[in-house]
């Protein structure tokens, strides 16, 4: 199943489009019967469109503000209201994505979606006050190189390193789902609510596809979201440039297509199960 993710995921990417729609209608246009030859010249005319489309600044506003809902207010973990998170959570899930690390210097990378790491110890700073400062909750957090990038983080950013648990295992979301399941085990029993209830902090444009993941393994999803880059972009002036193709841009929307095929995807697939 990941490797059938990746696969498709690429294919409809817009650097997997445009290298199909690129190969296929050229070899289609090396054909002799002159049919082929005029659809494979459509092919690839429609191709460069639509790898121009998706290249654009504008086309962000299209298909990656919607994936990020409404934003929605922080809440100051100094004094601020920490009863917005309701009851009680069993552990907060910080997912991966937004740190890496240099291993052979050690060196800690902040990328665009760092600031999931603050996020979460802003929530976990909130939960312990509600709970009379108790500061044993858990924080898991996933993804390649998290001793050397988030974990060092989190403890400049006051989270106790014995409460972080790290988990480098799980290749995307729903393994992660999976695997924090497990480890949690029959907690939920010792609850009166009967399940595991998680805080999870992740990307806004990713929160809606992670909460389902995690719901459907069995948790009770109080969702936490940040990185509202999408709104970000929406939020500036129009200008000319966005109406041509940028690295930047095409980057930004090749995540959004990814999530959208990736949320029709399960939902077709929990559908036919």
């Amino acid at each position: 199943m990941y490797y059938l993710n990746k696969i498709v995921g690429w294919c409809v990417s817009p650097m997997g489009l445009l290298f199909l729609g690129l190969a296929f209608g050229g070899l289609l246009a090396r054909v002799e019967r002159a049919a082929y030859q005029r659809l494979g010249r459509w092919i690839v005319g429609l191709t460069l469109v639509l790898a121009w489309i998706l290249g654009c600044g504008v086309t962000t506003r299209l298909v990656g503000l919607p994936l990020e809902g409404e934003e929605t207010e922080l809440v100051s973990a100094a004094g601020g209201d920490a009863s917005r998170y309701g009851a009680s959570v069993d552990a907060i899930v910080l997912l991966g994505g937004g740190m890496g690390a240099h291993e052979k210097c050690g060196r800690a990378e902040m990328f665009s979606g760092a600031d999931r790491v603050w996020m979460a110890a802003r929530v976990w700073r909130n939960e312990v006050e509600k709970v009379g400062g108790e500061r044993n909750l858990k924080i898991f957090c996933s993804g390649g190189g998290v001793e050397l990038s988030t974990v060092p983080l989190l403890v400049d950013l006051g989270v106790p390193r014995e409460v972080i648990v790290c988990l480098p295992q799980p290749r995307n979301t729903e393994e992660e789902a999976k695997l924090i399941k497990e480890i949690l085990g029959d907690a939920a029993a010792e609850t009166a609510r009967g399940t595991d209830r998680v805080l999870l902090v992740t990307s806004a444009w990713h929160m809606p596809r992670a909460k389902m993941l995690f719901e459907r393994a069995g948790f009770e999803v109080v969702p936490s979201p940040c990185d509202y880059e999408m709104h970000m972009i929406a939020e500036q002036p129009i200008k000319i440039g966005d109406f041509f193709p940028s690295a930047e841009a095409m980057t930004r929307n090749a995540w959004a297509v990814k999530e959208w095929v990736a949320r029709i995807g399960y939902g077709l697939l929990w559908r036919w199960r």
